[in-house]
């Protein structure tokens, strides 16, 4: 117990001592009425603020996927306010007020991110048919369907099935199907034991549902 408090002690202050010492730093360089600070500091301290505040657009920017091109207001109008008041606060409120009133109509993403696993199976064998999350579906529809979504094509796909007849037409249907669309790496689970997975196998494996 010593030796990890005065380990974490350590690492406190030696972050304090590297944060303190970088602040300070310019201080005791260009301090006093005789230091002047050189010109290439001051064309660079005047660059910096720019290159990152573009660097914090281009990031937030490039996660988004926009339905429309009508939320890119908000950027434009955080811009035009900048340049007729130079208030940030004005542009920075703007241009919020916009973004937020146009996720609430709706505007913001191309679709949801959806949750794949053995925890979320994407396709569900019943008695009444395939369903793909909540629709029912055909194989064929159900592969077009992981294709749209962009599901990786290195992604397990879990098949939930309910009884043993399911098991037997999920292991027939899907024997193949997958894996030439690319999906090579599926796998049959019951919501009894999800832990005891099955993976199809349409070359190797010929017992699968037996």
């Amino acid at each position: 117990m010593g030796d990890d408090f005065l380990y974490m002690l350590g690492v406190v202050a030696v972050g304090w001592a590297v944060t303190v010492g970088m602040r300070a730093l310019p201080f005791l360089l260009f301090a006093g009425r005789r230091r002047e600070i050189p010109p290439q500091v001051e064309r660079f301290g005047a660059l910096v603020s720019p290159v990152i505040i573009a660097a914090l657009i281009v990031y937030s920017y490039s996660g988004l996927q926009w339905r429309t091109a009508w939320p890119y207001l908000a950027g434009a109008l955080t811009v035009a306010v900048q340049l007729w008041k130079g208030s940030p606060l004005a542009s920075i409120a703007a241009g919020t007020a916009l973004y937020m009133c146009l996720v609430s109509c709706g505007c913001m993403t191309a679709e949801s991110e959806m949750e794949y696993g053995m925890a979320h199976p994407l396709i569900r064998m019943t008695e009444k048919g395939m369903k793909f999350q909540d629709r029912y579906v055909t194989p064929q529809q159900a592969i077009k369907e992981l294709e749209r979504r962009r599901v990786p094509h290195d992604a397990t796909i879990h098949i939930l099935v309910d009884d043993e007849n399911a098991y037997r037409r999920a292991s027939l249907v899907f024997r193949g199907m997958l894996a030439k669309a690319g999906y090579a790496r599926s796998v049959l689970i019951t919501e009894k034991r999800a832990s005891s997975s099955s993976p199809i196998q349409p070359e190797k494996r010929k017992d699968v549902g037996r």
